[in-house]
């Protein structure tokens, strides 16, 4: 499959894979957090900095147009840094995002409460089609609209920028976005639109598969979040956090179905 984005000069140029099901003339909601985790480990050199949150604000409607990625330095310490990203279609902002790095060490004895571990089959365990027209392959470890908490393994399957290598970083930054389908959607499907979404990593996934699992969801007035667990094949390894509008038009398109 081709690469979602080729380089051209200092601007990303999306190709059709990086297309949105509900537009070819918007970019995919997946690629969205991948292109500020682009331009963080584009422009933060220090191998031992750890990108601890990534959090992403969509401001509009991201156009299948080449795109300007740039960074600011916002606090810089020994431990820790930030990093603030734009995304820019010519002098227009699309996407806001800010970066948070801290600086790995020797991890304490202490031992927090946390929920059980993950008990589930491993991706390669679970049938599932080899893939389609996006570029992610996913395993459905629940099926859709099953009461409970939704669980899938996904992975990317295409290059992110033509020529350059999927790091860890963006394998999980361009999974962060389907919290929202995963942690907002109920038995009658997807009503929710999100706005924004923020990833928290302890550490890089190792593999190429990302494992999410919904964490709740909580709503009342027309606005809501939904929150999810993320996993490798070794265990937990984050949490997402998407908040959501509700959107008619995604309740008619599941109703034309």
């Amino acid at each position: 499959m081709q690469a979602s984005f080729t380089p051209d000069g200092g601007l990303l140029v999306p190709t059709a894979t990086a297309a949105s099901p509900w537009s070819d003339e918007m970019v995919n909601g997946h690629h969205i957090g991948g292109l500020v985790a682009w331009g963080v480990q584009r422009d933060e050199p220090d191998p031992e900095l750890q990108l601890s949150r990534m959090t992403v604000d969509m401001v509009r409607a991201v156009p299948m147009r080449p795109l300007r990625v740039e960074t600011r330095p916002g606090r810089e310490g020994r431990r820790l840094r930030v990093l603030d990203v734009s995304v820019l279609d010519g002098d227009v902002e699309v996407i806001r995002g800010s970066a948070l790095l801290l600086r790995r060490s020797e991890h304490p004895d202490a031992e927090p409460w946390a929920p059980e571990p993950w008990d589930v089959p491993p991706p390669e365990q679970i049938e599932g089609p080899s893939g389609g027209p996006m570029p992610w392959e996913i395993r459905r470890i629940t099926g859709w609209g099953e009461a409970g908490p939704g669980k899938v393994w996904m992975r990317e399957t295409a290059e992110f920028v033509a020529g350059e290598p999927l790091t860890p970083m963006l394998r999980a930054a361009l999974m962060a976005d389907f919290t929202n389908p995963l942690a907002n959607s109920g038995t009658g499907g997807l009503a929710f639109i999100n706005v924004d979404v923020t990833m928290y990593l302890t550490r890089d996934p190792r593999g190429e598969w990302i494992g999410l699992e919904s964490a709740g969801h909580l709503g009342a007035d027309g606005i809501g979040f939904g929150t999810t667990w993320m996993y490798d094949v070794e265990g937990r390894i984050g949490h997402c956090v998407a908040a959501a509008l509700p959107d008619p038009r995604i309740q008619a398109r599941h109703a034309a179905r």
